[in-house]
């Protein structure tokens, strides 16, 4: 009996805690994948939402330019993709209705693994570079975030603190990019210009460099995505 008593008061503890806090949960899809969201209401019109996504991507092909001025070549990859981004948001339900701005924190999982393959002999930091000079494909990462970066948009969904239901929900917005490369490979002692490991690797990081000025010209990274949200 004091067992079923103890259960009673736990449930009503719980029950009573959970009418007290507004909370919201979504489903959605985008640029960035299929995730979740978690809001809270902070006030009437304002919610702090946590939100996930992740999706693969298999066999994506492309190259990018790197060298000297006069001395570039490409170099061209194979890559699986793995897209995802966690981000903690405040929203501002403007008037108490649907429409939000939101700003906040977020960190773009975006990675990629395969292989590159030098495409003709090229310049890099006055070191002549061949194809022949490696012994197999370079091993290739690449990361779109390192760190959580700032996070703008504006959007609609149905608040945590407003109104209970569902409603659509839609985000639109940007977030910087913290990009990073890194290339692996072993050196070919019989390739074109001879080189040692240690030279190989010296210059496996300046292409590090090359190819992350590229991924620059993205440093704004488009954040879009579509579902449907549940206000309790």
């Amino acid at each position: 009996m004091r067992n079923s008593i103890g259960l009673a008061c736990v449930i009503l503890l719980f029950s009573s805690t959970a009418q007290a806090i507004d909370l919201g949960v979504g489903a959605k899809a985008g640029i960035n994948g299929v995730g979740l969201d978690l809001s809270v209401g902070l006030t009437k019109n304002i919610n702090a939402r946590i939100s996930l996504a992740a999706i693969d991507i298999e066999g994506e092909e492309d190259s990018i330019t790197v060298g000297d001025s006069g001395g570039e070549g490409e170099l061209e990859y194979d890559i699986d993709f793995d897209y995802g981004a966690n981000a903690l948001f405040v929203d501002w339900h403007v008037f108490g209705s649907g429409f939000r701005v939101s700003a906040g924190m977020l960190k773009n999982n975006g990675a990629a693994e395969g292989s590159s393959t030098l495409q003709g002999a090229i310049v890099i930091d006055g070191q002549n570079l061949d194809p022949s000079d490696f012994n197999g494909a370079i091993g290739t990462d690449v990361s779109l975030g390192e760190s959580y970066q700032p996070y703008i948009g504006i959007g609609w969904g149905r608040g945590a603190g407003g109104d209970g239901g569902f409603s659509f929900a839609l985000d639109v917005g940007v977030a910087l990019l913290d990009t990073s490369v890194d290339f692996d490979a072993s050196v070919n002692t019989g390739g074109t210009n001879g080189l040692n490991q240690a030279e190989l690797d010296s210059i496996l990081r300046s292409l590090e460099i090359d190819a992350e000025a590229e991924l620059d010209d993205y440093e704004l990274w488009p954040v879009l995505a579509l579902g449907v949200n549940y206000a309790f």
